[in-house]
């Protein structure tokens, strides 16, 4: 595991979200659980992120942030660096935002888009669920 302490090379979380999570992380049964950031593609609709509480496995990227444990498929990296995480406690719910993405995703060219792409490394992934056409 890197730890990245309060420098985040990885991904920026709030001092909101990071209050949140800690929160719900103490409320959790398994000390080894951290917040496991999924990425929901749809080649139409572009990418979806989402965060569970989990524990790490061995296909994940590791990083501690701030004592708090991050981690996703290491398929998704090229598509959670840089994203910063916020909660707003009206809602309340975890947003996310990512500026800097190294992807780009144009409807129709399935073959140059790599998230389309990413079908074939996703296929195996017991999360993933393809949709109609895939």
């Amino acid at each position: 595991m890197i730890d990245l302490g309060t420098v985040d090379t990885f991904i920026e979380i709030s001092l909101s979200a990071k209050n949140e999570i800690k929160r719900q992380l103490a409320l959790h049964n398994d000390k080894n659980a951290g917040i496991r950031i999924h990425v929901v593609i749809d080649r139409y609709s572009g990418y979806v992120f989402d965060l569970e509480f989990d524990k790490p496995n061995q296909n994940d990227y590791l990083a501690k942030i701030d004592n708090i444990p991050v981690f996703t498929n290491k398929m998704y990296l090229d598509y959670v660096k840089g994203m910063k995480i916020d909660y707003d406690p009206s809602i309340p719910a975890f947003q996310f935002t990512n500026e800097n993405p190294t992807y780009n995703c144009v409807p129709g060219t399935k073959f140059e888009c790599p998230s389309c792409n990413l079908y074939e490394e996703r296929k195996d992934d017991p999360a993933f669920i393809p949709t109609s056409g895939d």
